[in-house]
């Protein structure tokens, strides 16, 4: 059996317990509290290493996400008129460099048959000789 007196006193200190809550300002007892001590005081990375993070992201609905991404608003800070011009500016001249190269191999092809139907037996001046190649 419990002692009388310490039941009481159970009681008494409940009773006292739950008038000083009662009593209580929360706002002016949040107010007085550093947050940023607090924060300083907590280990991070052990709260991080005790959360499954896959367990967290299976519970997320990346569809539901994806609803509130404002694209519309995202497209309009993009400057999408100077993307546009920087990647198709590159591929113009990908495709510009392409030709000319193109176009000089044409231009060898043609010599040398023209050369061999003329029958030319000396070399080709140099300025139509692709460079580092020899006569």
């Amino acid at each position: 059996m419990t002692d009388p007196a310490e039941a009481l006193a159970q009681q008494v200190t409940e009773r006292v317990v739950d008038l000083v809550v009662g009593a209580l300002d929360i706002d002016e007892l949040a107010a007085r509290v550093d947050v940023n001590a607090l924060i300083g005081r907590v280990d991070i990375d052990a709260a991080l290493s005790r959360i499954d993070l896959n367990a967290l992201l299976s519970r997320v609905d990346v569809n539901e996400l994806a609803q509130r991404v404002d694209v519309a608003g995202l497209v309009e800070q993009a400057d999408l008129g100077a993307v546009i011009a920087r990647s198709s500016g590159g591929m113009a001249r990908e495709a510009l460099d392409a030709v000319r190269c193109q176009a000089a191999g044409l231009d060898q092809v043609i010599d040398r048959w023209v050369a061999r139907l003329l029958r030319r037996r000396r070399p080709a001046p140099q300025a139509l000789l692709p460079a580092g190649a020899e006569p």
